[in-house]
């Protein structure tokens, strides 16, 4: 009788309740995001635990290091990729990155440069209610509404800031932390004029211009944020891709792959960066395609995949299926994502494709951003 009293306290304590909030905590940050929202209805102390801002923070510095890349949530239906520098030698079991409890952004989010949202508290297409943050520094800077706001319009929205000093500061507008909001009135049909207007930190204020496009331009209705590269803004269109710096105000269109699929690019592509280069993905039903800009409208394709003997068929049947990104030091690696799937993490040279579980049902957010940008510069 004593043996079975002794033996039924000792299982009472190996329950899982009886573990501290801070081995749980370690404990969920390695369940997948689909997992905890799940552990959320358990009990009032476990739904406590998951909502806190330590677990979220220690949840998005921990989820994923598969090819040197992090799935990070910035909104409550957002998530970026977000990168570790090759110089930083990242290891996840050694080193884990942290980040301010409330790394999280409070809206969405329309833009990213160097580490430092543009975000919006409304509908970022109505042309106001945008603001910077910086999370590393938790801090905010307002942008005024533009002369143009008005809730009948659509407007496309570019942000772009130069490099950082050390000291990371957004008390003022220093020229250090330059950047500029470029918001454009949108149009579907073919245009060879562009109104928009540019907010510049370092005079606080808007600016209306006028560009002409000789080779014409039309946005595609549901591609209304810009990609910012080396300065300049790329917005995506129906047969091409606009470039705007709103520095020098100087703008040219770059035509798509001539062996690309303008409507499939447009809806399901994507624009970004890797290894320095320029580069655009499309995906169909039945490949997988990436191209690198090697000169102005010369298109150089590097990867061409038949992804129907790689991927799981529910996936290569999906037709809103699309390029989620690309790694930035790592050309091989792109990412592909499907609501209704989730993420997969695509090697092109050795064409592996491995699946992220716990990310099925949640939106990918069009935004890379490097791990470096938003760790404490060294003094």
């Amino acid at each position: 009788m004593a043996h079975d009293i002794s033996s039924a306290k000792l299982l009472s304590k190996c329950d899982i309740n009886y573990l501290s909030d801070d081995l749980l905590a370690q404990i969920f940050t390695l369940l997948p995001f689909k997992s905890n929202i799940r552990c959320k209805c358990v009990s009032k102390r476990w739904l406590e635990l998951i909502s806190s801002p330590y677990f979220i923070k220690q949840f998005t510095s921990l989820q994923h290091s598969l090819f040197k890349s992090i799935l990070m949530f910035v909104t409550p239906h957002e998530i970026i990729l977000a990168f570790i520098e090759e110089s930083q030698k990242y290891d996840p079991m050694k080193i884990p990155i942290t980040f301010p409890p409330d790394m999280l952004v409070k809206g969405s989010v329309c833009g990213c440069s160097h580490g430092i949202f543009l975000c919006c508290n409304t509908r970022y297409t109505y042309g106001s209610g945008y603001y910077i943050y910086d999370p590393l520094m938790k801090q905010y800077i307002s942008i005024p509404p533009s002369p143009a706001t008005c809730n009948e319009n659509l407007y496309a929205v570019g942000f772009t800031c130069s490099h950082l000093t050390n000291d990371r500061t957004l008390t003022s507008y220093p020229d250090e932390r330059d950047f500029k909001v470029v918001i454009i009135n949108s149009f579907i049909r073919r245009m060879f004029e562009v109104e928009l207007y540019i907010f510049s930190s370092d005079t606080g204020q808007w600016k209306h211009i006028v560009i002409n496009i000789p080779d014409g331009f039309a946005f595609a209705p549901h591609w209304l944020l810009s990609f910012s590269y080396n300065g300049s803004l790329y917005f995506m269109g129906r047969t091409n891709i606009f470039v705007m710096n709103p520095y020098t105000n100087h703008s040219y269109t770059l035509d798509y792959p001539l062996e690309a699929d303008s409507m499939n690019i447009m809806s399901f592509g994507f624009l970004g960066s890797s290894c320095g280069g320029l580069r655009i993905g499309e995906i169909g039903q039945k490949e997988l395609r990436i191209w690198e800009l090697v000169e102005r409208n010369n298109w150089d394709l590097l990867h061409r995949i038949d992804i129907n003997k790689k991927l799981p068929e529910n996936f290569c049947g999906n037709y809103y299926k699309r390029v989620a990104g690309f790694h930035p030091y790592d050309g091989d690696i792109v990412y592909l994502h499907s609501y209704a799937d989730g993420v997969f993490v695509c090697n092109l040279r050795s064409e592996k494709f491995e699946g992220v579980s716990g990310y099925e049902k949640i939106d990918i957010s069009p935004f890379q951003l490097e791990i470096g940008d938003l760790l404490p510069q060294e003094s």
